[in-house]
């Protein structure tokens, strides 16, 4: 019987299907596997077993079951990822669940105030201020089912009239400011958005997490055409993507993805079938986009214009996505039009546009010859910096040798001077080294005595008789927590979870859940009889050796301060390690 709302979500969820709805799942074997979303890596080391339903990364050793990783991928709190869970496994919550109680947590209430503002917003869509709105949506090409799929609305000219509806909800001042729809000044606080359309924004699960607002009735020029909430517990720019919660699964589908810049142009696209659209709402492309997009496709398509000569943001956060890996097209777009005017005029040129998409690097070649005369001195030498900065950044040294021979060719130089002239170039901007950094951070770095001994409790939950061969000097030359592990393995009944789980705690268990999926993946082929054996002996010699290592440091300083006693002592041990070494 299942009397835990936990034990009954996981019955009936499978950890392949949640974790499949974020990344792209290869079958291995009895299991599958993926490029791991909380570190940069290049080849696979994320790998998710069915018959234990749980995941594990040999590359950062972060692990568990569909509770964790749902927890680390949304960066949310246990109660969170509950709710979000039980909804998808068809399970009640009742209120009385102590979990239940968890999950009312500040982000819940954040949610609801966001809600209730939300349906207040299209509601005002039905005022006389909000149906003039509505038409000015349907001219630009908004079709009916597209204002209830994105939820549009209208936040009134007015100064009070959110603040004192969402009062009258229960809510205080400073849980609405929190949420990010009030202003506070001196003279008092007001609503933060005003006679504008409002676009809400919405999380990857589609729950609103922030609101975007064009301004809509008014003519003063002192007031931004558009207005984003400001950074909350829900909300931040620089890690949300507009309308990437309804694009992902076609984003997988497709392998790649369009990225525009505003939300008219994902509404608009989206009308056209084109599905697997994002825009970056107001901010250029930041690691933590770029650590999104890669759960889906590292093929991106740009759809906007950009000022490839300056050092703008935009171009910034292009380059940071090349030297990631990404593989960039740009769609050629008329000059003037944006992708919500092409969609809305011409769906078919918009198709078109998105088909003869060119590579970015071909983009930057021929916008920067367009701008810098390559017949004299200092145009080549300016073109050359603007173009050997891009080529610095691509990590593929095929690709970057085709471009250098292309730049070669035009700018009627031979190769060798532009890898010379390439070779000066910084190849990692800050913003690169900084996010390398951090995720360099979150990697565990595991030294040779600790591989053998992952090695020796893997060959012990591939084979249970190996525990009867375990020697009590053999335990000792152990880590502590080796040791602990291995206590708790002959007090078990089996090694079977459900018994495991009664002795180890938390922490302990996630690493025997590791040495358990290192089991599931190990080669087809059988260890031979003496590995366990050999794998012991290997320790034994590595503990010698640290040994030795600390009689040569205690000889010399004996020796400082003329302990012959001791150094006697210590050479004997000395002469003794080193036989038993040699044996």
């Amino acid at each position: 019987m299942i009397n835990s709302p936990v034990e009954e979500i996981k019955n009936r969820l499978d950890v392949v299907q949640i974790i499949g709805e974020y990344l792209k799942l290869q079958k291995t074997g009895a299991n599958y596997r993926a490029l791991c979303p909380f570190h940069s890596e290049k080849g696979p080391s994320f790998f998710v077993s069915p018959a234990r339903q749980m995941y594990h990364c040999f590359g950062c050793s972060v692990g568990g079951d569909i509770f964790q990783f749902i927890m680390q991928i949304e960066g949310i709190e246990f109660g969170d990822a509950l709710r979000l869970l039980a909804q998808k496994a068809g399970v009640e919550l009742q209120k009385a669940d102590p979990a239940f109680a968890k999950a009312k947590s500040e982000r819940k209430q954040l949610q609801e105030i966001l809600e209730f503002a939300s349906r207040f917003f299209e509601k005002q869509l039905e005022s006389s201020q909000g149906k003039v709105a509505g038409e000015y949506l349907k001219s630009r090409g908004v079709l009916p089912e597209s204002f209830e799929t994105w939820r549009l609305g209208y936040a009134p000219d007015a100064k009070r009239v959110l603040v004192d509806f969402l009062k009258g909800k229960g809510y205080s001042e400073g849980e609405i400011i929190k949420a990010g729809l009030l202003i506070k000044t001196d003279n008092g606080v007001y609503d933060r958005f005003q006679s504008r359309i409002m676009f809400p924004v919405f999380s990857l699960q589609g729950e609103i997490v922030g609101f975007g607002g064009r301004i809509f009735g008014k003519e003063d020029k002192n007031l931004a055409k558009y207005m984003n909430s400001p950074a909350t517990p829900l909300y931040d720019k620089s890690n949300i993507l507009y309308g990437l919660d309804k694009a992902k699964l076609e984003m997988r589908k497709q392998d790649s993805c369009i990225l525009v810049e505003g939300y008219m142009d994902v509404i608009l696209a989206v009308q056209t079938k084109t599905k697997n659209v994002v825009a970056t709402s107001g901010t250029a492309l930041t690691p933590f986009h770029l650590q999104l997009l890669k759960r889906y496709s590292e093929n991106l398509i740009l759809a906007f214009d950009m000022d490839v000569a300056g050092d703008s943001a935009t171009k910034r956060g292009i380059e940071l996505a090349l030297s990631q890996g990404f593989s960039i097209k740009i769609a050629r777009l008329l000059k003037g039009q944006d992708p919500a005017d092409i969609a809305k005029e011409d769906p078919l040129a918009w198709e078109k546009a998105l088909a003869d998409s060119s590579s970015i690097i071909d983009y930057y070649f021929e916008t920067t010859f367009s701008q810098f005369d390559k017949t004299t001195a200092e145009g080549k030498k300016k073109a050359g910096g603007v173009l050997l900065n891009v080529i610095s950044k691509l990590p593929n040294k095929i690709e970057q040798t085709h471009w250098i021979q292309r730049l070669a060719e035009i700018l009627e130089v031979k190769e060798e001077i532009i890898v010379q002239e390439l070779a000066k170039v910084k190849k990692d901007p800050i913003e690169i080294r900084k996010f390398a950094d951090a995720q360099q951070s979150a990697q565990i770095k595991k030294g040779r005595r600790e591989l053998i001994e992952e090695r020796i409790l893997t060959l012990l939950f591939s084979n249970s008789e190996n525990l009867k061969k375990l020697k009590e000097a053999d335990i000792q030359q152990m880590s502590t927590k080796t040791q602990e592990i291995l206590s708790g393995l002959q007090k078990a009944e089996n090694l079977e979870f459900s018994s495991l789980e009664k002795i180890f705690s938390k922490e302990t268990l996630k690493i025997v859940k590791h040495i358990a999926l290192l089991v599931d993946l190990k080669d087809d082929e059988e260890e031979s009889e003496d590995e366990f054996h050999l794998c012991l002996k290997s320790l034994t010699i590595f503990s010698l050796k640290e040994r030795l290592e600390e009689i040569i440091k205690e000889i010399r300083k004996a020796e400082g301060s003329q302990e012959s006693l001791k150094l006697d002592l210590l050479l004997r041990e000395f002469h003794e390690i080193t036989k038993e070494l040699q044996s």
